[in-house]
């Protein structure tokens, strides 16, 4: 896979990434103004419409679709997809620092055949 794709493909998980994090900081919003009334999914949908951090996902999200249909045009679906996994990398690590979650010892681990299954996809795309 040429270097270029490989970046293009690394940016797209960053806006998965970013809006993640944005939908998480959304949630924790959210928690504290609804935490008496979160039965009542009117009064959650409601709020939400509120909260910033949601609107910036979504348009995050809505920039990373269109990017992802372009770079489908260039890059097999095939060997694009597998890049995408660094989301469930990134966004755990990103949590770690950001909202002070904790990973298990198993989350390390798969964390590694994650990484090293995209890396060994990426160089035998090259051959």
């Amino acid at each position: 896979m040429k270097l270029i794709s490989i970046i293009q493909l690394l940016f797209f998980v960053f806006l998965m990434c970013t809006g993640q994090i944005l939908f998480k900081k959304t949630a924790l919003v959210a928690e504290k103004i609804i935490a008496d009334k979160s039965n009542n999914i009117f009064f959650l949908i409601i709020h939400i419409l509120q909260i910033p951090y949601f609107f910036i996902a979504l348009i995050v999200y809505g920039i990373a679709t269109f990017y992802w249909l372009y770079l489908l045009q260039k890059i097999p679906l095939s060997l694009a997809y597998p890049f995408t996994a660094l989301a469930m990398v990134i966004i755990p690590i990103a949590s770690i620092f950001l909202f002070k979650e904790t990973l298990s010892n198993s989350y390390w681990i798969g964390l590694f055949f994650i990484v090293i299954g995209i890396i060994i996809i990426s160089f035998k795309i090259t051959n």
